[in-house]
């Protein structure tokens, strides 16, 4: 029994079931990792984060061998590639020298590849690689070998679900797009006429399930259409696949991308590796982690060439033996340059000793320990001042309910109905009152002009309660103010 585990922000999904080129489901498990212990794909709070995961694996009782971990992380950078024919250690140099624009001097980095198609006339392969940096896959090897676990593999989350499509959608479809709904994160993959084409993942800020969040996610769908535009893709997209989200929320999404002039049809993916019903939910609803059951070869795995060596030099090609005699024919003009400067370097000898003793003079060491003190000190308190900005900014965010607000509540009942205030709940944002007018349509009028005020983000009322002796009618009014709400004029 195989354990594919998807880690990315807060949500950590467990898929069990068995490993290989068709994988199989046995059960599928979700938890919220403790908050600001992972983002991103990156370990805040190690300590943290094992406790909760070996708790949590402990308590279902999940094997410990055969496990996998499928890994989203904004650190791990991925692109398509087409690579000669070539051995093993000759397709990961020139995977490593594709990547050469993004590596740092210092940086220590791994590859993984994934095989995407073939064309057997040119003697080509495409491939989808990718390289991530050892010291956070090493982060995440420790938190599984604390809990007694030795990781079988590490596969990025981009590289697996492309993967997963290409192994089982398109048998559906050849032009499609999958889009994969993880809370706030939204991942698109794109196949055109059988081939990958294009991921993207981006970030929603509106509340899952609202019209706004669904117009977002219908609004990736319009970035895809606009690549395949650049990209002159003349095929038509034959369906758009959904993946995590509630088969209630369809008819809804569906409407939203219609509205963006997307006429492809809209369905739910049946993964079809789900023996029933309640499975085949619980398994699009985690489908990252399901992806992981599907072997995607021993290139994919990031632990593959975890510990290789350098790659093997590349071959050298016609026109780089022509840069050869030119470097060669530079070296013989450099020679003579050379004795001029061999000259000036003995006049300069000397002026070298004499800064050289300078420099190691007791006295100017500890000048130099001074300087770096100073600017660690200097680095130290500028990251407190970072903290404590960022923490400034973030309680900005939250509403207030001020004498602005309680103006547009009064403004806003003119005419129709008199306020009392009554309660302000700073955590969730919500002001409640009481609205009394001797007409009830007054009220209903008055709370249309509330749902017309931009600094509300919802408006709840209860029903109306006559007051006999008065001969009032009053209602009780919740309304939630929109982010920053009250702190505009501040």
């Amino acid at each position: 029994m195989s354990v594919s585990v998807y880690f990315s922000n807060q949500i950590i999904q467990f898929a069990i079931g068995t490993r290989g080129k068709r994988g199989s489901l046995k059960a599928v498990y979700t938890t919220l990792a403790p908050e600001g212990s992972i983002i991103n794909g990156i370990i805040m709070d190690a300590e943290a984060l094992g406790a909760h995961v070996r708790s949590f694996w402990e308590a279902n009782n999940f094997p410990k061998k055969d496990v996998y971990l499928v890994l989203n992380s904004n650190k791990i950078a991925g692109k398509s590639l087409s690579v000669p024919m070539l051995n093993e250690k000759k397709t990961l140099g020139f995977i490593m020298r594709e990547f050469a624009d993004m590596q740092r001097d210092d940086a220590d980095n791994t590859l993984s590849y994934a095989l995407m198609s073939v064309d057997r006339k040119t003697r080509v392969r495409n491939l989808y690689a990718e390289m991530a940096p050892k010291d956070q896959l090493k982060e995440f090897i420790q938190l599984f070998e604390d809990m007694g676990i030795s990781l079988k593999g590490i596969i990025s989350g981009e590289s697996s679900i492309i993967g997963y499509a290409g192994q089982t959608i398109l048998k559906q479809a050849r032009t499609f797009v999958l889009q994969i709904i993880n809370g706030n994160l939204v991942s698109n993959v794109l196949f055109a006429d059988g081939e990958f084409k294009y991921y993207n993942s981006i970030r929603c800020f509106n509340e899952p399930g609202t019209e706004a969040y669904l117009d977002d996610l219908a609004r990736s769908l319009n970035q895809m259409e606009q690549f395949m535009g650049a990209q002159k893709i003349t095929s038509p997209i034959e369906k758009v696949l959904i993946a995590g989200t509630a088969g209630q929320n369809l008819p809804l999404y569906q409407g939203a991308v219609a509205d963006r002039g997307i006429n492809a049809p809209v369905e739910m993916i049946n993964t079809g590796i789900g023996s029933s019903p309640e499975l085949e939910q619980q398994a699009q609803m985690a489908l990252f982690a399901v992806s992981g059951l599907f072997d995607q070869g021993k290139s994919s795995n990031f632990l593959t060439y975890f510990n290789a060596k350098d790659e093997e030099k590349p071959v050298i090609d016609p026109k780089a033996k022509g840069r050869i005699v030119s470097v060669i024919t530079t070296f013989i003009v450099m020679a003579v340059g050379f004795g001029i400067a061999l000259t000036l370097r003995l006049i300069r000898d000397s002026k070298y000793n004499e800064l050289h003793d300078y420099n190691n003079k007791p006295t100017t060491k500890m000048q130099v320990m001074a300087y770096d003190e100073a600017v660690a000190k200097r680095d130290s308190m500028l990251a407190k001042y970072n903290a404590i900005l960022f923490v400034s900014e973030s309680v900005k965010s939250y509403p207030l309910c001020n004498e602005d607000i309680i103006k547009i509540l009064e403004d806003a009942a003119k005419g129709y109905a008199t306020i009392e205030m009554s309660s302000f709940d700073a955590e969730t944002g919500s002001v409640g009152f009481t609205a009394t007018s001797a007409d009830v349509n007054d009220i209903y009028l008055y709370i249309d002009r509330l749902l017309q005020q931009k600094v509300f983000m919802k408006v709840d009322h209860t029903g109306y309660i006559y007051d006999n002796k008065e001969g009032v009618y009053n209602i009780h009014v919740e309304c939630t103010l929109a982010e920053s709400a009250g702190r505009t004029t501040e």
